[in-house]
């Protein structure tokens, strides 16, 4: 019989990091999916990827006739969620500020639906 290639443990792993930093339990099948990339650089891109696109399907920081997407700044937790789970090769960029930044709240994170 061949073995899965994601153990219940791992999504547990997931869970229970979430927990620990107090981010909404929606975001830990998001950290599993971006863990079948190659590194942990894009391992957290593609986690901030689904992210985003949650945030933005769920209309945070869009304005109505806003034709472009808004670009999300995450609260700390999150950002330390993502270090602690995919640790290797992690580059500190500055936040930017322009006229569509958003900054994500935890509330904005305990808000979003988790369908």
């Amino acid at each position: 019989m061949k073995k899965p290639a994601y153990s219940l443990t791992t999504m547990d792993t997931y869970m229970t990091h979430s927990q620990t930093f107090g981010i909404p339990l929606w975001v830990a099948p998001l950290l599993r999916a971006a863990s079948r990339a190659r590194s942990d650089h894009a391992r957290r891109k593609k986690a901030y990827k689904l992210i985003q696109r949650k945030l933005y399907h769920q209309g945070v920081g869009c304005q109505k006739g806003d034709g472009g997407h808004p670009t999300y700044v995450y609260p700390t937790e999150l950002k330390q969620l993502m270090r602690a789970v995919f640790p290797e090769d992690v580059c500190d960029y500055p936040d930017p500020c322009h006229a569509q930044v958003v900054q994500v709240t935890m509330e904005d994170l305990q808000g979003i639906e988790s369908s």
